[in-house]
């Protein structure tokens, strides 16, 4: 399915029947701008709207997917028609999907300069210069780099928002050490603990891409990793603090996270017996 073929056949014979794109657009209940974007091959017109728009057009839906009037290929193949409806579909799928991601990513972006704007308001009118504020605009800014990738490319943008981690952290971390009185213990608590968490977070990434088709094992892997990982933590916390090494909440959090690593196989099991593999 080629979209500017089936947007210049829509142009075609929306002008053979001297409509313009609002008429059309009237007609389809839809906005003159789709309809324009159509047009151009810059969407395509949504799975609902394939039949009430073959018939304004005067065609078949076959022919509106294919792009081609009275295309004998079409005609005499109805298995490519089916074809062409799957794959129209699930590229229509595909571009509301990159709608909605687009918007929240939008939103998000805004509601983080809105975050940003009133807490630079609120103290230049307290202090008369900006203080307390630097930290969670500094923070604001970290996290737009660190989750608009993903929010705004799905999976194929959890690579950047890793990389962006892997980047902005000790960055993030002197900012925050010039603004925060830490008595000398944030850069090396911070330090260590985003190098443990970060690792932690790629080799998941990896787990998945590897077991990107048992899921679920992929998940209990993951979970299992996360209990050597919190043992590095506390015992940085240790060295550094004189925490516990190890105490009830600890063992209560491995015995939680032992039950689900449990759970998750033995579902993984019953899918996979289901399906006869």
């Amino acid at each position: 399915m080629d979209n500017k073929k089936m947007g210049q056949l829509i142009s075609e014979l929306r002008k053979m029947q001297q409509m313009t794109q609002k008429d059309l657009a009237l007609k389809l209940h839809v906005s003159d701008k789709a309809v324009s974007k159509w047009e151009r091959g810059l969407s395509c017109p949504d799975a609902s709207l394939l039949s009430p728009l073959s018939d304004i057009l005067g065609i078949t839906i076959s022919e509106l997917l294919k792009g081609e009037r009275n295309s004998e290929e079409v005609i005499n193949n109805p298995d490519e028609s089916i074809s062409n409806a799957l794959q129209y579909a699930h590229t229509a799928a595909k571009s509301k999907v990159k709608s909605i991601q687009t918007v929240f990513s939008a939103v998000f972006s805004i509601m983080l300069v809105l975050g940003i704007i009133t807490c630079a308001i609120c103290d230049l009118a307290i202090s008369g210069s900006f203080s307390w504020s630097l930290i969670p605009i500094s923070a604001c800014v970290f996290a737009w780099f660190l989750f608009t990738p993903s929010i705004k490319f799905g999976i194929k943008g959890i690579v950047v928002s890793l990389a962006a981690l892997s980047i902005l952290i000790l960055p993030f971390l002197l900012v925050l050490n010039s603004l925060i009185d830490s008595n000398g213990l944030l850069m090396p608590i911070g330090i260590r603990v985003s190098v443990i968490s970060t690792a932690y977070l790629w080799s998941a990434f990896i787990i998945f891409k590897i077991l990107k088709s048992r899921k679920l094992i992929a998940l209990a892997v993951s979970l299992l990793l996360s209990i050597p990982c919190s043992l590095m933590i506390n015992f940085v916390l240790s060295k550094i603090i004189s925490s516990s090494l190890f105490d009830v909440w600890d063992a209560m959090s491995i015995a939680i996270i032992t039950g689900l690593i449990i759970f998750l196989f033995i579902m993984d099991y019953c899918v996979r017996k289901r399906k006869g593999t």
